[in-house]
């Protein structure tokens, strides 16, 4: 799906991962409310450049095949104009474009959490804790995900997640010292001015209508 590397990109040095991810949380209304197919295509595409410059792979093959299945169970469910026939088969606009707009709404939600959760994400409070860690044990997972042998699923994953609470020389769990080993990044004017227009362009295309169609 996505892999994470290491990176020095603009949002790791000028916005703080709780300040991102707040963010993303307020852009996620916006992204909700937005009827128009063509503009949540661009926000799709916006999405996971933000995820490519916040250190994760896109395994785009993935994720164009999610948007074609979930078009083509839409389409079997004829409405509205038909476009074309291939035998029984019918495609219509209304069914087309409702499985393209509900395909490319799951995978720009993929492409907001890529984006907006990094491994030195510390949300305050105890419930905080619990989602940053938990969080942090996916990004963990995920990283050791090539360590998972198909021949012997269930040993592999086990070995992945027992080494994730190997205890350090001070008998803490290694997860705990790896997250205090995080370096927090202070927000910067620039960080804030960049998460501001990525939020206000969000929701200020809700409430314009521009005449871009792609059906």
């Amino acid at each position: 799906m996505a892999r994470t590397r290491k990176t020095d990109s603009f949002l790791s040095r000028n916005i703080n991962a709780v300040h991102l991810f707040v963010g993303a949380t307020l852009i996620l209304p916006a992204y909700l409310f937005q009827t128009n197919l063509a503009i949540r295509v661009l926000q799709v595409l916006l999405f996971a450049w933000l995820a490519t410059v916040n250190g994760k792979r896109i395994k785009w093959v993935y994720f164009v095949v999610m948007v074609v299945s979930i078009t083509f169970f839409h389409t079997l469910n004829p409405f509205g104009e038909v476009l074309t026939r291939v035998g029984p088969y019918t495609v219509t606009r209304g069914a087309l474009s409702d499985g393209l707009m509900r395909g490319f709404t799951i995978v720009g939600l993929v492409f907001i959490s890529l984006f907006s959760i990094r491994p030195d994400l510390k949300l305050p409070g105890r419930l905080g804790g619990l989602l940053g860690r938990v969080f942090w044990y996916f990004e963990r997972i995920f990283a050791s995900k090539r360590r998972i042998r198909v021949s012997a699923v269930i040993e592999s994953v086990d070995e992945v997640l027992e080494s994730l609470f190997v205890p350090d020389e001070d008998g803490d769990e290694s997860e705990d010292a790896a997250e205090n080993a995080q370096e927090q990044t202070s927000s910067t004017f620039a960080g804030i001015l960049f998460l501001g227009f990525l939020l206000a362009g969000n929701w200020v295309l809700v409430f314009i209508d521009i005449p871009i169609t792609l059906l």
